[in-house]
């Protein structure tokens, strides 16, 4: 599955993405990180509609570039990983909040 950004708009404090789904539908979410872990960028979303989400989850999806140079989103589904990307993420708001 990989995801293609089809808009972004930035509302007062947070920026929301809309993405395609494998169906065509358009799918908001508010993006929560991007971030590079080990020269790959990472992007960290929750959709604004959780369905069966808690709203302390958020989604992971690896940037990749189609044939045409756009960015897709490509789901990060290795549990190790995933954990990993979760602690980077952790990290860097610990960082954030100590230069506050």
């Amino acid at each position: 599955m990989a995801d293609i950004i089809k808009n972004q708009e930035e509302t007062e404090d947070e920026e929301l993405i809309v993405l395609a789904d494998e169906e065509g539908q358009e799918v908001e979410f508010h993006h929560i990180a991007t971030l590079d872990y080990k020269d790959e960028w990472y992007i960290y979303l929750q959709p604004v509609e959780l369905g069966d989400m808690d709203e302390d989850e958020m989604l992971i999806f690896k940037i990749e570039a189609d044939e045409d140079g756009n960015d897709t989103f490509v789901p990060v589904e290795d549990e190790q990983l995933l954990q990993t990307l979760y602690d980077e993420y952790l990290k860097e708001c610990e960082l954030e909040d100590s230069a506050e």
